[in-house]
């Protein structure tokens, strides 16, 4: 009915309708950014912290800390967040206090 020609077009036009739509979902996650709770243990303040980031949503990098334990209030972080800059969070390990 449409032929050779005619069906390597309507696969062209699709192809390219698909690749738009993926520009436009995908495309537009790299500005957006996404709430995430970690709980990990802070190697700065030496003890289990559970703290509220903003990240990435495109490559879920860690770009602003919102809230951390290690501070009263949460809110007033005082240090320079390097957990920013950590590849992944320690673990969480039970804190050992002197008798």
């Amino acid at each position: 009915m449409f032929g050779l020609s005619g069906l390597i077009i309507i696969g062209l036009a699709l192809a390219a309708a698909v690749g738009l739509l993926l520009v436009i979902v995908f495309g537009s996650l790299r500005g957006m950014i996404r709430i995430v709770i970690h709980s990990f243990w802070c190697p700065v303040a030496d003890q289990h912290v559970t703290a509220e980031f903003q990240e990435k949503a495109w490559d879920g990098r860690p770009v602003e800390v919102n809230r951390c334990t290690a501070f009263t209030p949460p809110t007033a972080i005082t240090c320079a967040k390097p957990c920013l800059e950590l590849k992944k969070f320690p673990p969480a390990r039970k804190e050992i206090r002197a008798a």
